[in-house]
C-alpha cells in the first residue's frame, strides 16, 4: 500500500506533532500509528459516553428513590401531629 502526501508543508505541524505522539520518524508509520489511536480513542469515548449515561440513569433513579422518602417522611410526620 503506498499513501502519498500532498502539500506537506500545510500539515507540517499536524505530522510533526503526530510523529511525536507516536514515536515515529518517518510520516506514513506516523499516519497509520494516529489512525488506530483515533479508532481507539473513539471506542474509549464511546465507552465512557455508555458509563456516563448508566450512571446518570442511576443518579435519576436515587433521586426519585431520595424524593420518595422524603414524602413518605413528610406525610408519617403530618399523621402523627
Amino acid at each position: 500500500m503506498a499513501i502519498t502526501i500532498r502539500n506537506t508543508e500545510e500539515h507540517y505541524y499536524m505530522i510533526r506533532e503526530l510523529k511525536a505522539l507516536t514515536q515515529s520518524n518517518v510520516t506514513t508509520k506516523a499516519l497509520i500509528k494516529g489512525g488506530y489511536l483515533a479508532v481507539e480513542l473513539g471506542q474509549q469515548l464511546e465507552d465512557e459516553r455508555q458509563r456516563r449515561i448508566q450512571a446518570e440513569s442511576e443518579l435519576a433513579d436515587l433521586k426519585a428513590t431520595i424524593g420518595q422518602y422524603l414524602d413518605s417522611h413528610q406525610a408519617l410526620k403530618s399523621a402523627i401531629d
